[in-house]
C-alpha cells in the first residue's frame, strides 16, 4: 500500500509539473509571437515613415529626351551659385533644385555638366550635416562611372533616397521635405523651358501631367508637419497647385496654364 501510494504522489508530482510547463510554455510562446507581432509592426512602420514618396526625377528627365528635347545649356541652376545659399532653408531647396540638375544632365550624356553638379550637392549635403546618410565612397563611384549611365541612375538615385530616410530617422522630416520641393520644382522648371519646337509634340502635355501628383503629395507632407522652415517653400509649392487645379480631366492642359505655370516657375527661381 506504502508503494502505491509512493508511485501515486510521484505521477502527481510529475503531472503538476508538466501542466505547470506547458502554461508557461504557452505564456512564453504567446509573449514571443507578440513580440513578434509588434516587430513586424513597428518594421512596417519605419518602411512607411521613411520610403521615397514621390517618383524618380529621372522619370521626369527620361519623358524629356523620349519627346525628343533636346539639352539646353543654362536653363539648370548654375552650379556657381552654391556659395551664395546660407539659410538652411535655401540650402536644402537647392540641393534639391541641384539634384534634379543632376538627374537631367545625367539623363543627357553630359558628363562635364554631371560632375559639376554632383561637387554642388556634395558641397550643400556637407553643409546640411548629411552627408554621413550616402556611401563613404559615393564620389569615387560617381566618378569611375562617369561612361556608365545607368549605374549612374542608380546611384544617384540611392542618393536622393538615402538623404530623405536619414533626415526622416534624425526627426529633421521639414528639411527632407524642402529638398524634395527643390527636386520636384526644378523638375517642372525644366520641362517649362524646352525650345519652341518640343512643344509642338503633343506628349508634352503627358509630361505636364505627370508632375502634378508629386506636387499634391507634397503639400499633404508640409501641412502635416507645420514649420516655420517650410512656410516658404509651401507658399510656392501651393501657388503652384492652384494653377493645376484649373486643369480640367487628366488628359489636356491648356497653353494659358501652361503659361501661368512658366510664370510662377521663374518667380520661384528668383526667390530661391
Amino acid at each position: 500500500m506504502k508503494l502505491i501510494t509512493v508511485s501515486k504522489n510521484i505521477i502527481l508530482v510529475l503531472l503538476s509539473g508538466l501542466i505547470t510547463f506547458s502554461v508557461v510554455s504557452c505564456k512564453n510562446k504567446g509573449a514571443n509571437n507578440q513580440m513578434s507581432q509588434i516587430s513586424k509592426e513597428t518594421i512596417k512602420q519605419e518602411i512607411q515613415d521613411y520610403a521615397y514618396p514621390i517618383n524618380s526625377v529621372f522619370e521626369i528627365t527620361n519623358m524629356l529626351i523620349a519627346i525628343d528635347a533636346s539639352y539646353i545649356i543654362g536653363i539648370t541652376n548654375n552650379p556657381n551659385n552654391v556659395e551664395k545659399y546660407l539659410t538652411e532653408q535655401s540650402k536644402a531647396y537647392n540641393l534639391g533644385v541641384y539634384t534634379a540638375d543632376l538627374a537631367y544632365s545625367t539623363t543627357y550624356n553630359e558628363k562635364a555638366d554631371v560632375q559639376r553638379f554632383f561637387k554642388a550637392t556634395e558641397l550643400l549635403a556637407s553643409s546640411l550635416s548629411i552627408t554621413s546618410a550616402f556611401d563613404k565612397d559615393l564620389a569615387n563611384q560617381i566618378e569611375s562611372n562617369m561612361d556608365n549611365k545607368d549605374k549612374l541612375v542608380t546611384l544617384i538615385t540611392k542618393m536622393s533616397q538615402d538623404a530623405y530616410s536619414y533626415l526622416n530617422k534624425q526627426g529633421r522630416p521639414e528639411l527632407s521635405y524642402i529638398i524634395l520641393s527643390g527636386i520636384v520644382i526644378e523638375g517642372l522648371y525644366l520641362t517649362s523651358h524646352l525650345t519652341a519646337s518640343t512643344y509642338q509634340n503633343p506628349e508634352i502635355v503627358k509630361v505636364f501631367l505627370f508632375q502634378k501628383e508629386p506636387l499634391l503629395k507634397l503639400e499633404k507632407l508640409m501641412e502635416g508637419t507645420p514649420s516655420e522652415l517650410t512656410a516658404k517653400v509651401l507658399a510656392d509649392v501651393k501657388s503652384l497647385n492652384a494653377v493645376y487645379a484649373e486643369v480640367e480631366g487628366s488628359n489636356s492642359i491648356t497653353q494659358k496654364q501652361i503659361t501661368e505655370l512658366t510664370n510662377l516657375l521663374d518667380q520661384i527661381r528668383k526667390t530661391n
